[in-house]
């Protein structure tokens, strides 16, 4: 038997990068590490502490203020223009009962006397003629006569209620004739600020002739139009109109210059073009104010908006530009959710918190990036609130 038999089979040696291994050992220092995984690198975010909270919103919109009352004041009666009064300036300030011009009118001064005249000769009549139905009443009874006569042309009543009429028409003309007179006087119908003046000292007015143009002083008004979205962060119209809900008026000119207005009226229906309803408030006094607020003013009114419940107060920045809210979970890794935010300010956005999150606190990314991903691992560093 040769060697070959009693050998047995031969085993193939291990081949190595470069050449057989000569048996077992430790593997050679290049291939240390090689099936082991690297660590994980946490992304560095700043981030706020944030817990649902109740919030009201501020309602904005911005208009031109208005007089409750602009009136171009126009006379009554024809004349010659023989008064006016030194308040009869533009910018000048009147009081309701205040002469601001006197007409001269001849013809009405004989109008109030024939009048008066008429009335005279009126009432003397109706005493005739109750002189004269009392005596034929009289007579009827000194005739034996009982009972009513079949015509009351007998004691003269159709001729006693002529009378009567005639002394009533005659009392009215005279007070139409008195009324003309006194419109000579041309007075403020109300406390005004006079804007134009369009008479002079010898102008002759015919009747509807333009006096002066006044705007009231009492309060200036403001109309808003909102949007039904803006509609529904507002309390219902009972609460808006009882006199105290809060209202701030602020000059787009002067940052400085506000005033405290309050709610007169609600819109109960909805413009057919626009979609929006309207709302107005009032300043009362404006002229009288530390800084007048003057008709014509362009301002911003703020309205408070009523109480909701379980939102985040966020940095504008905290809303991605995917419509995101980005925060760190239990495991200190990135998730998020989508929102719209209920209403928003110049500083910060308030969005409703999902129900599964409310009553706990949460760190919130201030400025995610559109890079991050899901369950990525972060090292935050916490921020105050600004």
């Amino acid at each position: 038997m040769n060697r070959d038999e009693f050998a047995g089979p031969m085993e193939e040696e291990p081949i190595g990068p470069i050449g057989p291994i000569a048996g077992p050992g430790p593997l050679p220092s290049e291939f240390d590490g090689q099936f082991e995984m690297d660590d994980e690198t946490a992304v560095k975010v700043s981030v706020i502490k944030v817990q649902s909270r109740e919030y009201a919103p501020i309602i904005q919109g911005s208009a031109v203020t208005a007089p409750r009352y602009s009136l171009t004041l126009t006379s009554q009666v024809s004349g010659e223009v023989i008064e006016i009064s030194p308040q009869l300036e533009a910018g000048k300030r009147v009081k309701q009962g205040d002469v601001l011009a006197v007409l001269r009118n001849r013809e009405l001064n004989s109008a109030v006397a024939s009048a008066e005249k008429n009335l005279a000769s009126a009432e003397l009549a109706l005493k005739e003629e109750v002189r004269q139905g009392d005596q034929a009443k009289a007579e009827w009874q000194a005739a034996g006569f009982t009972g009513q006569p079949e015509s009351d042309l007998t004691w003269r009543i159709p001729q006693l209620a002529e009378a009567e009429a005639e002394v009533n028409s005659a009392k009215a003309a005279l007070m139409e004739a008195r009324d003309n007179l006194q419109n000579t006087k041309v007075l403020a119908p109300f406390n005004a600020l006079i804007t134009d003046r369009n008479i002079a000292p010898g102008s002759y007015l015919s009747s509807s002739s333009e006096i002066a143009t006044l705007y009231s002083t009492d309060r200036v008004e403001i109309a808003l139009e909102l949007a039904n979205s803006d509609w529904t962060k507002l309390p219902n119209a009972a609460t808006l109109l009882a006199g105290d809900w809060p209202v701030t008026v602020r000059s787009i000119d002067d940052s400085q210059a506000n005033w405290t207005g309050k709610v007169i009226s609600v819109g109960q229906h909805i413009d057919t073009t626009t979609r929006m309803r309207s709302l107005t408030v009032a300043v009362t006094a404006p002229l009288d104010q530390d800084i007048p607020l003057l008709p014509g003013a362009f301002v911003t009114v703020e309205l408070q908006g009523k109480t909701l419940k379980n939102l985040w107060k966020l940095p504008n920045s905290a809303l991605s530009q995917r419509g995101d809210i980005w925060f760190l979970n239990e495991d200190s890794r990135l998730d998020y959710f989508p929102t719209t935010p209920l209403f928003v300010d110049t500083k910060y956005t308030y969005i409703l918190v999902p129900e599964a999150m409310r009553g706990q606190t949460y760190s919130v990314l201030t400025k995610p990036y559109n890079s991050y991903q899901k369950g990525t691992l972060v090292d935050a560093i916490e921020q105050g609130e600004k």
